[in-house]
Order: C-alpha cells, then structure tokens, then sequence
C-alpha cells in the first residue's frame, strides 16, 4: 500500500472505534423526529398571509381615522362661517 492510502485507512480505523455502534441509524431517526416537528409550507404560507392581510387592515383603518380626523377641523370652520353669516344677516335669522 502506498503511505498515503495506509495512513487514510489507520484514520479510519481510529475513527470507526470512537464510535457507537448504530450511530447512522441514530442520526436518521433523529432528523426524522426534527423534520416532523417543524411546519408545513402550506401552514407558513396561511400565517404569512394572514399576518399581511392584518397589516394592510391596520393600515387601511388608521388611514381612514387620519383622514376624517383632519377633516373634521375643516367642516368645523365651514359650518362656523356659515352660523356667522346667518346670525349677520337679520333675514335669515329668527
């Protein structure tokens, strides 16, 4: 045998004693478990779109509330000009 094909099998040798029998089994049983336990893509999928459905929700509705609240200072003034012009004016009044 050539020195290096010698040295590469003594490494395997070594290594084959450090380990317990049945460790290729143990590892694959192992995995399986890890991989049941994680979620399916189609779950992630529903989640995702679930969060995004509730953040374009959140949006909408704060978008809404903005806009009526700056709105609301607007027809004040309106309906402010409008009661002052009305009591001015002796025929419009009571």
């Amino acid at each position: 045998m050539k020195t290096e094909s010698s040295a590469w099998s003594l490494l395997h040798e070594r290594a084959a004693q450090c380990l317990r029998p049945g460790l290729a089994d143990r590892v694959l049983r192992a995995t399986r478990q890890r991989a049941e336990a994680f979620p399916s893509l189609l779950s992630q999928f529903v989640v995702g779109a679930m969060t995004a459905a509730a953040c374009f929700g959140a949006v909408a509705f704060l978008a809404q509330h903005q806009t009526a609240s700056a709105a609301t200072p607007t027809v004040q003034s309106g309906w402010q000009e409008i009661a002052s012009a009305t009591s001015a004016d002796p025929d419009l009044g009571p």
